[in-house]
């Protein structure tokens, strides 16, 4: 049967509101002229500025000419999160600033450098004709130079990496024999990747220059005029790149995929069609086509992105194709969150966000329905809505294009992130029916590790900082370097039960004082809300404080429009505020004595 068709609905940004604006998802299929103007007009706007999100102070460092791609970048952060105020260096001094103590690079705190280096910054080509050997020692003095500036990187980093060089003189041959210029990119690439710090994450330039196509990327004549190597049209998508990567340093990248079933994850209406009506599977192209969008679609489970189904159908019908349809890929399992009924799309959008304990600018919603995604523009600006073509065989690229789920270190946690979230829902629905906490929490058999700091944990402690957003007391973020140097003062606990491992759920950094013990930050993932880790959390920060020989406990709670419930938490556990207005976005002192309150529930976890 003919699978529906659908139309994008596509609007000019140019007439919207700064919500048509930042969640229009076509964006970057607007030719450069106009994303140029639109970038113009949200610069000029402070009002529109003040609305995108968080402040943040970006430097950039580059060889390259940067005018236009900094015009370009607020419109890019702030379609992610944030009111950016972009600071670019001197023109090709990428090294001098870095390894200058006083530059500004290093004096003016900034809260994300961006380093874009090109091509042409590759010093070491090998000859032609080397060995392989004289080849691979090229590749080492390239990365020895770049890790010897990311000593000196003041935080945390966003770098290009080397794209592909616009002529190939060996030919087929140059991405494949030594001395080929393709070959030698790729290598430095590979070795760069290896040796980068935690806290820097790359921009993966030859898959974006494959994307756009040689004569979109390469632009010889725009660089000897201007020193800009890139064409117009590649430099909205570079800084989209680099802001989407930004939002994964900082917790902004969105972690549930939410999907549409008919005609969205197979052909047809299953309450139209049953089941012998549906599409999928290799029988027909349309059919293929959605196989395929399954399989993408598991992979991106398997990496930590959270699946919910939001369907208007009735229940059983719609979990009828997971149940006895051979050819689906994705199973009920694969979903920590489904809901089917004939409910408004926004609503039941509220509803997953709210059992998965996740904001709503957490989700993204993949839907074939104009109609449905124009609703959730409209009502919650907050999600992001993915435009998707008429052909089936395109959705998967057109949710891969809009780099929803940045990754910057792939970890064990991440791995087994969305069978957490799936649990974590049985978990919250069996302790809602519970009439006895203690003994549910208790049945578990919770046990907390107590992990020390080194190289299997330090780029997970640093991840859970950066992302972590409900139960956060305050913005600061750590590089692993700054977790390892201050590693004995760094409490990190694993959860286990007798459902899983939830790997490491909640960090404290910790700073001795005079007469204190300062808990520089203090982050618990949402996955382990309600079952009463913060206790556990509290308790081993009495006995930190009583090792240094403090007689209270200080921490620094800068509230923002995501952790309001630490207001409530804060006051059970013994913390009062000292100083501080409580606005939100303004540093507030609270204080405790190191000693725990005696009223705090048992926590009924094993410590080890």
């Amino acid at each position: 049967m003919p699978t529906k068709k659908n139309h994008s609905g596509k609007k000019d940004p140019e007439t919207g509101h700064l919500s048509d604006l930042l969640g229009d998802e076509a964006l970057l299929s607007h030719p450069a002229e106009k994303i140029t103007r639109l970038a113009k007009r949200f610069n000029k706007s402070p009002a529109l500025l003040r609305e995108a999100g968080p402040p943040l102070k970006v430097a950039v460092l580059s060889s390259f000419l940067t005018d236009y791609l900094v015009e370009i970048l607020p419109l890019m952060f702030a379609r992610r999160g944030f009111t950016a105020e972009i600071s670019a260096g001197p023109y090709g001094v990428m090294a001098a600033a870095l390894l200058d103590e006083t530059s500004s690079i290093h004096t003016e705190n900034f809260d994300l450098l961006l380093l874009l280096p090109s091509y042409l910054d590759l010093a070491h080509l090998p000859p032609t004709g080397c060995t392989k050997e004289e080849a691979e020692s090229c590749v080492q003095k390239e990365a020895d130079f770049w890790a010897s500036l990311w000593k000196r990187l003041p935080g945390p980093c966003v770098q290009m990496s080397f794209g592909p060089p616009p002529l190939r003189p060996l030919g087929e041959l140059d991405a494949f024999a030594p001395g080929g210029a393709t070959l030698h990119g790729r290598r430095t690439n590979m070795e760069l990747a290896t040796r980068a710090p935690a806290s820097l994450a790359f921009i993966d330039s030859e898959a974006l220059a494959y994307r756009l196509g040689k004569e979109r990327w390469h632009a010889p004549r725009l660089y000897h005029m201007c020193k800009q190597p890139f064409s117009f049209d590649a430099v909205a998508h570079i800084a989209d790149c680099l802001a989407a990567a930004s939002a994964g340093i900082f917790g902004r990248g969105r972690k549930v995929l939410v999907l549409d079933l008919d005609n969205t994850l197979w052909g047809g209406v299953i309450g139209d069609d049953g089941m012998q009506g549906i599409e999928i599977g290799p029988e027909t192209e349309e059919g293929e086509a959605f196989s395929a969008f399954q399989a993408y679609i598991l992979k991106l489970r398997q990496r930590g992105v959270i699946l919910a189904a939001c369907s208007k159908n009735a229940d059983s019908i719609a979990r009828q194709p997971f149940r006895e349809h051979p050819a689906m890929i994705l199973t009920e399992s694969d979903f920590s969150a489904f809901v089917a009924n004939f409910e408004d799309k926004a609503s039941n959008l509220k509803r997953i966000a709210e059992e998965l304990n996740v904001g709503l600018d957490s989700l993204v919603l993949v839907d074939d329905s104009p109609v449905e995604r124009e609703w959730v523009r409209t009502r919650l600006p907050e999600v992001m809505v993915i435009d998707l073509p008429d052909d089936p065989a395109g959705f998967a690229s057109a949710l891969d294009d809009a780099r929803a789920f940045p990754l910057i270190k792939l970890t064990s946690e991440d791995i087994g992130r969305a069978d957490s979230y799936t649990n974590r829902t049985k978990t919250k629905q069996a302790m809602a029916a519970t009439k006895d906490m203690d003994s549910f929490l208790a049945g578990l058999k919770p046990v907390i590790k107590v992990e020390s700091v080194g190289p299997g944990t330090v780029e997970r402690i640093a991840q859970l900082i950066a992302k972590t957003n409900q139960f956060k007391i305050n913005p600061r973020t750590f590089t692993a370097e700054e977790i390892i140097a201050r590693g004995e003062h760094v409490i990190a606990l694993r959860l286990t039960d007798r459902l899983q491992d939830y790997g490491i759920v909640s960090v404290a950094v910790t700073k001795p004082g005079e007469g204190k013990l300062e808990i520089e930050n203090w982050v618990m993932s949402c996955r382990v809300f309600s079952r009463r880790l913060e206790y556990v959390m509290r308790q081993l920060l009495a006995e930190a404080a009583k090792a240094e020989g403090a007689e209270r406990l200080d921490l620094n709670l800068v509230e923002t429009d995501r952790n309001g419930l630490l207001k409530d938490i804060l006051p059970q556990m013994g913390f009062e505020t000292r100083d501080g207005d409580g606005k939100k976005d303004v540093e507030t002192i609270w204080s405790s004595i190191a000693q725990p309150p005696s009223s705090l529930p048992a926590h009924h976890m094993k410590i080890v």
